[in-house]
């Protein structure tokens, strides 16, 4: 469960570029979203490695909440 609720994080944030220019909502989508209109590379190269530092840390969390939930698996 843990783990699921962990790769639904990436989905959430995949998803929140297409709500966001869908109705116009302030946010980090539609903050990407007009960069790539505008073809400004460093504001996306900037946003990619936030969306991916964040996924990164959050399946890092997962991984750790599984290891200390379940004491079968052990940390090496």
């Amino acid at each position: 469960m843990v783990t699921v609720v962990g790769l639904q994080f990436g989905i959430l944030m995949a998803g929140a570029i297409l709500t966001e220019t869908i109705f116009a909502w302030p946010g980090v989508g539609k903050w990407m979203y007009d960069a790539v209109m505008q073809r400004d590379y460093m504001v996306i190269q900037g946003g990619t490695l936030i969306i991916a530092t964040v996924f990164v840390v959050v399946n890092l969390v997962v991984d750790v909440l599984y290891a200390v939930i379940n004491p079968r698996i052990s940390v090496r």
